[in-house]
């Protein structure tokens, strides 16, 4: 069971086989990272864009163009296409998003005949370490989903994502993560979209719909994390106060409690997006080389190899 960055750095780099593409790798913070991952031997990298700037950058951060494969591609459209062919293809297990949109690469990965659709929806899940544990509790990660595609879910979208979460914590060595469904409240109320599926997700989890995990809500969020606070108010369940992946009700609160852990509690953050047929990495261009370091080893976890 990983239960740090360090932790996670280190099983990332025990594994073999993973090819990363990244289209457009034309900033300092991308090509950091993608330098420091190689380097740690964490997976092998096709660098694919305009190759004079490829190399510029390869050249200004210390990184040798012989370390990578380099494909030529006329444009970010181009490159994050040419990207998506190299994954169905199977010369790729990883996909980093580069110096372009988010929608630019995902238009390409959606694609119905030439993408990489898989069964499930695509979700982004992000993990940090626990920063709610009490002193001297050993180590855990906590995730969070989703914060940066579905904007508002419904039940059998949140199944998905539930189910896309889980697998990235069996990734990680969680036999049977604690999965909280987040929500205003902890009581059941019409009037409140988000309790009803958390009730209804519950109940999919005990009847076996939703396996490989423990499932509770609708928790708020003092509930999901603080035993204490779980106690004063009487919700007795072994997810409450001990969540180890939290389920947001919609894309606002996934992506403002995802950024108040980097601005607010200054966390490393690594995630990482499911659901296709390979591991899709869409950093956001504000994100840190280190961030986006850990996101590599995150997704080569979750690579098939």
């Amino acid at each position: 069971m990983i239960r740090d960055f360090k932790q996670l750095l280190q099983a990332a780099q025990e594994r073999r086989g993973v090819t990363a593409g990244v289209p457009c790798p034309e900033d300092d913070s991308t090509m950091l990272s993608v330098i420091a991952a190689r380097r740690q031997k964490l997976a092998d990298f096709i660098l694919c864009g305009d190759p004079a700037r490829i190399r510029e950058f390869l050249s200004r951060h210390g990184g040798r163009a012989a370390d990578f494969e380099i494909l030529s591609a006329p444009g970010p459209e181009a490159a994050a296409a040419k990207v998506v062919e190299l994954g169905r293809q199977g010369r790729l297990q990883l996909i980093l998003k580069g110096f372009l949109p988010t929608a630019a690469l995902m238009k390409p990965v959606l694609d119905k005949e030439k993408g990489l659709r898989g069964e499930n929806l695509l979700s982004d899940i992000l993990v940090v370490e626990n920063p709610s544990l009490p002193p001297g509790a050993a180590g855990e990660l906590l995730g969070l989903s989703d914060g940066g595609l579905n904007i508002l879910p419904d039940l059998a979208q949140k199944r998905q994502i539930v189910e896309n979460a889980v697998a990235v914590f069996h990734n990680l060595g969680y036999a049977e993560p604690r999965v909280g469904i987040m929500a205003a409240i902890e009581t059941v109320k019409d009037s409140m979209p988000a309790t009803l599926d958390a009730r209804e997700l519950t109940a999919m989890n005990e009847r076996g719909e939703i396996a490989g995990c423990r499932v509770y809500g609708p928790l708020a969020l003092d509930i999901a994390v603080s035993r204490q606070a779980a106690e004063h108010k009487g919700v007795r369940n072994e997810v409450a106060g001990r969540a180890q992946v939290l389920i947001m009700p919609s894309i606002e609160a996934g992506n403002l409690l995802g950024k108040a852990f980097t601005y607010y509690l200054k966390l490393t953050v690594a995630h990482v997006v499911m659901g296709a047929r390979l591991p899709v990495l869409i950093p956001s261009r504000n994100e840190s080389d280190t961030d986006k370091l850990h996101s590599l080893a995150l997704g080569v976890l979750s690579a098939r190899v």
